[in-house]
C-alpha cells in the first residue's frame, strides 16, 4: 500500500468519523437548545434528513464530473460549518437551517464515501465499508457524552467541528492514484422496478430509525422528565444499542443464519414492541422506554440486510448504479416519515408516534416475505 493510499484511507475514516459526530450532535443538543430558546425544535430532525436527501441526490451529478475526494471535501466542510452554526444558533430558524446544512453535507459524504472506498480497499470493499460504518457508530456514541458535559455552554460545543475539519485537511493532501473503480456507474432507476419491495422497505425502515435516532434525546427527556443535559445521553445510548444490534446480527450471519430470517423476525418483533411502548408510554413510561431500547437493537441491522438482499438480486455490473437510487429511497423515508408523524402525533414522545411507527415497521417483514417469493436474481438492463 502506497503512502498516498494510506493517507486516502485515513482521510476516509476521518470523514466517516465526522458523519458520526453530525448524526449524533443535532439530536443530542436538541433538549438543551429547546430549553434555552423556550420553543419546540422537533422540526430540526426532518430538516436534518431533508438535507441528507438533497445531499444524496446532489452527489450523483458531482460524482459524474469530479473525483469522490472533491465531494468528500465539500461535504466535510459543510458539516463543519453547520456544527458551529448549531452550537451558536440563537434563533429557531437558524438552528433548523443549520441542521439542514449538516444533513446536506452528511449526504454528500455518505454517497461519495462509498464510491471512494472501492478505490482504496485492498480487494473487496466489504471489510473496509464495515470498518467505516463502525467508525460512524463509535463517534456517534461518544458525541452525546461531550454534549452532556457541555450542555450549559453550548457555543463551546462548536469545537466538535474539528473532526470534519480534520477530514478536510487530510483529504486535501496528495490524491491517491485513480482507478476505474472511482468512476461511478450510471444510475439506472429502472432497476428499482425489479426491486420494488426493497425500494419500499428502505424508506419505511429509515423513517422509523430516524424517529428513534433523531429524537433519541427528546424522547427520554419527555417520557421521564429528565434534565435536558442528561437527556443527551439518550443519543449515546441509541448508538451503543445500534452497535450491539449490528454486531449481534454479524455473529448470527457467521453461524449461517439466513439474512431473510434475521430481518423478518427482528423487524416483526420490533413492530410488536414498539406498539406495546405506544400503549404503555403514559401508564408505564419506564417499561415503554425499555421496550424502545430493545426495538433499537432489533432494528439495527435492517438497513444493511435490506440493501444486501436487494443487491443479491442484481447483475453485479449494475449493482453500483442501483445502490445510489436505493440509498436515495431510504433518505426519502428519513425526511418524510418524521414529518408525517409530527403532523399526526404533534409530540415525538406521544403514543401516536410509537403506534404509527409500529405500523410502518410491521410492513417491512411483509415486504421482505414478498421479495423472498420473487425470483432469486433479477437482471437489470
Amino acid at each position: 500500500m502506497t503512502a498516498r493510499t494510506r493517507r486516502a484511507r485515513a482521510g476516509l475514516f476521518t470523514a466517516f468519523a465526522g458523519l458520526g459526530v453530525t448524526a449524533a450532535f443535532v439530536p443530542a443538543v436538541l433538549p438543551s437548545t429547546e430549553r434555552a430558546m423556550a420553543t419546540d425544535l422537533s422540526a430540526a430532525v426532518p430538516a436534518l434528513f431533508g438535507g441528507l436527501l438533497v445531499g444524496v441526490l446532489s452527489s450523483g451529478p458531482l460524482l459524474m464530473r469530479r473525483p469522490p475526494r472533491t465531494t468528500l471535501m465539500l461535504g466535510s466542510a459543510l458539516q463543519a460549518v453547520a456544527i458551529i452554526a448549531v452550537a451558536v444558533a440563537d434563533a429557531p430558524a437558524m438552528f433548523i437551517a443549520a441542521a439542514a446544512v449538516a444533513g446536506f453535507g452528511f449526504g454528500l459524504v455518505e454517497a461519495s464515501g462509498s464510491v471512494a472506498a472501492k478505490s482504496v480497499a485492498a480487494g473487496s470493499a466489504t471489510g473496509l465499508l464495515s470498518a467505516l460504518l463502525g467508525t460512524v457508530a463509535v463517534c456517534a456514541a461518544v458525541t452525546p457524552l461531550l454534549v452532556a458535559v457541555g450542555s450549559g455552554t453550548r457555543p463551546l460545543l462548536g469545537i466538535l467541528a474539528i473532526v470534519p475539519l480534520l477530514a478536510l485537511a487530510m483529504l486535501a493532501g496528495p490524491a491517491a492514484p485513480t482507478s476505474p473503480a472511482e468512476t461511478p456507474a450510471h444510475r439506472d432507476v429502472r432497476g428499482l422496478l425489479a426491486l420494488l419491495p426493497f425500494a419500499v422497505a428502505l424508506p419505511l425502515y429509515v423513517g422509523v430509525e430516524t424517529v428513534l435516532s433523531g429524537w433519541s434525546a427528546v424522547i427520554p427527556e419527555r417520557i421521564l422528565a429528565v434534565d435536558p443535559g442528561l437527556a443527551a445521553l439518550g443519543t449515546s445510548a441509541f448508538w451503543t444499542l445500534m452497535a450491539v444490534g449490528r454486531f449481534s446480527a454479524a455473529g448470527l450471519r457467521r453461524l449461517s443464519v439466513p439474512p431473510i430470517v434475521i430481518l423478518v423476525s427482528a423487524t416483526g418483533a420490533a413492530a410488536v414492541l414498539m406498539a406495546t411502548a405506544g400503549i404503555l408510554v403514559e401508564s408505564a413510561p419506564e417499561v415503554a422506554l425499555g421496550g424502545l431500547a430493545a426495538v433499537v437493537v432489533l432494528l439495527a441491522p435492517s438497513y444493511g440486510l435490506i440493501l444486501g438482499l436487494a443487491l443479491d438480486r442484481l447483475d453485479p455490473a449494475r449493482s453500483a448504479a442501483v445502490t445510489g437510487a436505493l440509498v436515495a429511497c431510504g433518505a426519502v423515508g428519513g425526511t418524510f416519515v418524521p414529518t408525517v408523524i409530527l403532523l399526526i402525533g404533534r409530540d415525538p414522545a406521544s403514543s401516536a408516534t410509537f403506534l404509527v411507527s409500529a405500523g410502518l415497521c410491521a410492513l417491512i417483514p411483509v415486504l421482505m416475505l414478498v421479495a423472498a417469493r420473487s425470483p432469486r436474481r433479477a437482471s437489470v438492463r
